[in-house]
């Protein structure tokens, strides 16, 4: 049965039948994730006299270039991202000069990739860095921006990503960072620190109008920035990716900071993974710089080495790692998919978050644990963990419920001019204990301190003790329960699980069967998209 997008497409442009399967799988392709399809020689024969198909001269809702299928919205923006980065890449280096000595307190080491870093970040308008979870990559971005703050006082900047959870950890990474550089660089760290603070979506940054699914920001008004950052680059969709770079105006730095190995983006492309192939081809005018010395957990240790094994498509390595960790400084462990034995073995980290008795403390015991999972429904989903865990709890003799006291939640929806919540904050209820009035208490970021929003104000939200991956990118925790289900999934990627397992500073456990981790490490084919065509055409050109 052909969706109803085909079957618009046959109404108003006279899709023959022939041509219907061919339309259907490329529609199902693109609500999968990927902006184009290749066809067999045959299906361009096809579809080279229909009216509803051109080359891209004339808009048409299909573009067929040689045997690749795309819509004419996927088509155009993928070459307005294309052209729009050559002029990013090819621009003039700029030749203004910053303190040898600044540059050699914050980035010590001539040959160090953070001084590489450093050095594109100056020179160029572009920058692309890369990097595995603990790698610096927010740490580098701080000290850049120290650098250029401490030349150009009025210098303007821009803190974003792509989610709410995201650019609240981005903020509060930078103003980590720039903690540790107070006592060299005071008043430039003031400085930035209120820009840490105003960390936005890169939604919030543009200026978008749900309502009409415009920007206030565009290329005839482009954003009033000298410098912009922006984190978790994998979540990047096409169009979001588009919107940016026609808003960037010029002359304005622009800062990529990522893991292709991360999951992808929800909606359709691969924005990381297609510049990082560009990088690769040398495309990118030594824009990119790939940071590879992790500094959150040991790469010869547990989750290193079950990190390394998923990122090598490995699952008999991985299997290998979860097995075998009963040596002594390892901390990886394997619990089979029996999800009792899984609730058990990170009980002690629940504990504590019902006990506490002030928002800091539960806040703290919370920031500690999570379990994480690849789906959202059934019973080793999401949702069914966090039933499980409030079972538990209730055997325990602890209060369940909406407004149980100790109960994490994740806020779903943007809500800044009510609650000042976003898509993705965790709070915790508690009952008025120790001279705490009743409410949700969320963290602020940088101040290590809390606020509180009243139960009756809460947008909506729901039961955090487990959340999807999905959600959880961007953050980490000091142990990680990540939980598979009990058969293959097209959704559990080596990605998934690679996501997964960097969430974690300290200790990961695996809950999953032999079968699934080898199945999810497998490699994949990655999204189909025109992107890195269109970019090695216009580069070479």
């Amino acid at each position: 049965m052909s969706s109803a997008a085909t079957r618009l497409l046959k109404r108003r442009w006279a899709v023959p039948d022939m041509a219907t399967p061919v339309v259907d799988r490329f529609f199902d392709a693109w609500a999968a994730g990927h902006t184009s399809i290749d066809l067999a020689p045959e299906e361009v024969t096809l579809l080279a006299t229909c009216t509803a198909v051109s080359d891209g001269h004339r808009k048409t809702p299909l573009v067929l270039r040689g045997r690749r299928l795309q819509s004419w919205r996927l088509d155009q923006a993928e070459s307005r991202v294309a052209g729009r980065l050559r002029k990013l890449v090819t621009a003039d280096r700029i030749t203004d000069g910053v303190d040898p000595e600044a540059m050699d307190t914050l980035f010590p080491g001539a040959e160090s990739a953070q001084r590489r870093v450093a050095m594109v970040g100056v020179q160029r308008e572009f920058a692309l860095v890369t990097g595995g979870p603990g790698t610096g990559k927010t740490t580098v971005a701080a000290k850049l921006l120290v650098l250029l703050a401490n030349r150009d006082p009025n210098l303007r900047m821009a803190l974003a990503a792509p989610t709410g959870k995201a650019a609240r950890r981005l903020g509060e990474a930078i103003g980590n960072a720039l903690a540790g550089l107070d006592n060299h660089f005071t008043d430039v760290v003031s400085r930035l620190e209120v820009a840490a603070r105003d960390t936005r979506t890169l939604h919030r940054l543009l200026g978008w109008n749900r309502a009409t699914g415009q920007c206030r920001f565009h290329d005839r008004n482009p954003l009033p920035y000298d410098i912009i950052v922006v984190d978790e680059a994998s979540m990047l969709d096409l169009m979001l990716w588009d919107r940016l770079l026609a808003a960037i105006a010029t002359g304005t730095r622009l800062i990529i900071l990522g893991d292709h190995r991360q999951l992808e983006s929800v909606r359709p492309g691969r924005v990381l993974g297609e510049l990082g192939a560009a990088a690769d081809e040398g495309l990118l005018n030594g824009a990119h710089v790939e940071l590879d010395q992790n500094y959150r957990f040991d790469v010869d240790a547990g989750i290193g080495r079950l990190a390394a094994a998923v990122r090598n498509h490995d699952g008999d390595a991985a299997l290998q790692v979860l097995t075998d960790a009963e040596r002594p400084g390892d901390t990886v462990h394997y619990t089979s998919d029996a999800l009792d034995d899984a609730v058990d073995a990170i009980w002690p980290q629940v504990q504590p978050v019902v006990q506490a008795t002030n928002p800091e403390e539960t806040l703290e015991a919370l920031s500690r644990i999570r379990v994480l999972c690849a789906l959202n429904r059934g019973p080793y989903g999401a949702a069914g963990m966090n039933a499980r865990i409030e079972k538990r709890l209730q055997q325990d003799g602890v209060g369940i419920g909406p407004t149980a006291h100790g109960r994490p939640v994740i806020v779903t929806v943007n809500d800044p001019q009510h609650s000042g919540l976003m898509n993705g904050d965790v709070g915790v209820v508690l009952h008025k204990v120790c001279g705490y009035e009743t409410g949700v208490y969320f963290p602020v970021p940088g101040t290590g301190q809390t606020r509180r929003v009243a139960i009756e104000a809460m947008p909506r939200h729901e039961t955090a003790w487990a959340l999807t991956v999905h959600r959880s990118q961007g953050s980490e925790f000091d142990t990680v329960l990540l939980v598979l289900p009990p058969t293959t999934h097209e959704l559990v990627s080596s990605e998934l699980v690679y996501t997964g397992v960097t969430r974690a500073r300290s200790q990961v456990l695996v809950a999953a069967n032999a079968k699934v981790i080898r199945t999810a490490c497998a490699w994949r084919e990655p999204r189909r998209t025109g992107m890195f065509e269109k970019i090695r055409t216009v580069m070479t050109s």
